[in-house]
């Protein structure tokens, strides 16, 4: 995501990121999880050098009263919360600065969104299919409020502290999309859907690598038991389970419309071992690799 971190947060020396708060920290920050750029403060472009605004997702919480005009954050006040989804991307000018205020800003790339599984809810802002902009002003909740003091203002350090930047922006983002219908959120259990989603779209998504259940639980920020519990509550089988089966229909596939051979495909889809690979396949669908039926 460096292409879009770059576009949207720009280079330190560039300026193209501002805070409204005076001796707060500009630095803007790459969220793994939930794929995000996270910043103190708004989004704005040096008026002298016009930014590109990259497809996705941006939101920006402020937690005090206060009055600004910048580029992707419009006017908010206290209690407020913006989102703007961006359909394509576009160039931006520079922006004013009114007041000062702290607030936090989060800009999410599509591929992020999509990978979250929430591109519907997305497209859901836009009134029309020829919108290339949707903006949606929401009231923030006491809940998202304290989330992005706590964003802004951590009450954590070291590795903690990108933990709890981590699950609050997961859960503001979730609050964004759903805001806006009135929904009445369970913020851990969707906070957990989320995470969960996430997580199986990136085992989905690169079925090669070895994932473990350490590292599965890490991303969804979870510990290894609580981890395992929820995925399989969630979606009827272990996290190992789903990806073995994942792989061995990738592989299926492999060897029927592509025709490679028994230890190609199972190289393809993570098996070190082709004779390993051979006893899962036949244990999994109950005949050789090599039938190719």
């Amino acid at each position: 995501m460096q292409d879009f971190y770059n576009q949207i947060a720009g280079r330190p020396e560039d300026d193209i990121i501002g805070s409204a708060q005076r001796g707060a920290s500009t630095a803007p920050q790459w969220l793994d999880f939930p794929g995000c750029v996270f910043i103190r403060g708004e989004f704005r472009a040096d008026p002298d050098r016009p930014a590109i605004v990259a497809r996705g997702l941006f939101i920006s919480v402020a937690l005090d009263e206060g009055a600004g005009r910048g580029i992707l954050t419009r006017t908010t006040g206290a209690g407020q919360m913006t989102a703007i989804a961006v359909r394509e991307s576009l160039a931006v000018g520079g922006s004013v600065r009114c007041g000062e205020r702290p607030a936090i800003g989060l800009a999410l790339p599509q591929a992020s969104i999509d990978g979250l599984g929430l591109g519907d809810e997305v497209r859901a802002l836009f009134k029309t299919d020829a919108l290339g902009t949707a903006i949606v002003s929401l009231t923030a909740s006491p809940r998202v409020q304290a989330l992005a003091a706590e964003m802004f203002s951590p009450p954590v350090a070291g590795n903690a502290t990108q933990l709890l930047l981590s699950a609050h922006a997961a859960e503001i983002v979730v609050h964004a999309l759903f805001g806006k219908r009135g929904i009445a959120l369970e913020p851990a259990a969707d906070l957990q859907r989320v995470r969960l989603e996430s997580v199986k779209a990136r085992m989905d998504a690169d079925l090669a690598y070895p994932w473990s259940i350490d590292e599965l639980a890490r991303n969804a920020g979870l510990s290894r038991r609580s981890f395992n519990q929820k995925f399989q509550m969630a979606y009827g089988e272990s996290a190992i389970d789903y990806l073995r089966a994942r792989r061995l229909d990738a592989a299926r596939d492999l060897l029927i419309h592509q025709r490679l051979s028994v230890t190609e495909a199972a190289f393809r889809v993570g098996y070190a071992h082709p004779a390993n690979f051979a006893t899962a396949f036949r244990r999994h669908f109950g005949y050789s690799p090599s039938r190719r039926q």
